[in-house]
């Protein structure tokens, strides 16, 4: 990433931070390249800068001015016979997700149980897996793309703001993940998401609730990086 996505991410995860924090926590030298950045993304309406808890000028995401995901071009080549685009060229598709998150369980020697076919649109736990005496329950959310899977809607664009739309679909995530722990007192339950600034804002908001109720977070990378919280 370069140095202005870097910034958002950061702003997004840390949200309040100033110029001198974020130009430290980044080590993005000299420190008037972060002012200059930051206030850039004032003007745009991407950020607000104002008095955080210590006085300085801290900088907040305005969350429904986040960034929609943009297919690159050798995903918009990849397209179903029928013409439309190719959710699963998506490296954020829930399936692709799945994936990510089996194969990390795997390296951190877990078994796995069970894992649904997204592409099916299988129902049930997404991915159960075992480990020792251990059992994970884990509940799988994409992110929302722009445009229609359905051939017919093809070059349609959603009326519903991605962001709007993720909100749903993380909510829809924690409803599924309570009702697995309800259900297997025994398991540990967690969520998985793509790790986007919109997701990652929305558990910060809820961090120390998701701590108490014991449930695991996990995000995961355009790498396949998987960044667990939690677990």
């Amino acid at each position: 990433m370069n140095n202005r996505e870097c910034i958002v991410d950061f702003i997004h995860r840390f949200p309040g931070r100033d110029d001198d924090e974020i130009s430290k926590a980044l080590q993005i030298t000299p420190r008037q390249t972060v002012n200059q950045i930051c206030r850039a993304l004032a003007m745009s309406g991407a950020v607000e800068r104002r008095p955080n808890r210590t006085g300085k000028l801290g900088n907040y995401p305005l969350v429904d001015k986040i960034e929609v995901p943009v297919r690159s071009q050798k995903q918009e080549q990849r397209r179903h016979p029928t013409g439309s685009p190719d959710a699963t060229a998506d490296w954020f598709w829930e399936g692709n997700v799945t994936n990510a998150v089996a194969n990390y369980l795997r390296s951190q020697g877990w078994a796995i149980i069970s894992q649904a076919d997204t592409s099916k649109r299988e129902r049930g736990v997404d991915i159960h897996a075992t480990r020792l005496k251990e059992e994970l329950m884990i509940e799988v959310k994409g992110y929302p793309s722009r445009g229609y899977r359905d051939p017919n809607r093809s070059g349609e664009t959603k009326p519903t703001n991605p962001s709007l739309q993720a909100q749903h679909w993380y909510a829809h995530a924690l409803l599924k993940a309570l009702r697995m722990q309800s259900a297997n007192s025994t398991a540990q339950v967690a969520v998985a998401f793509p790790d986007f600034p919109r997701y990652r804002s929305l558990h910060n908001e809820i961090a120390s609730a998701l701590r108490q109720l014991g449930i695991v977070t996990l995000f995961v990378a355009e790498t396949s990086h998987v960044d667990t919280i939690g677990l």
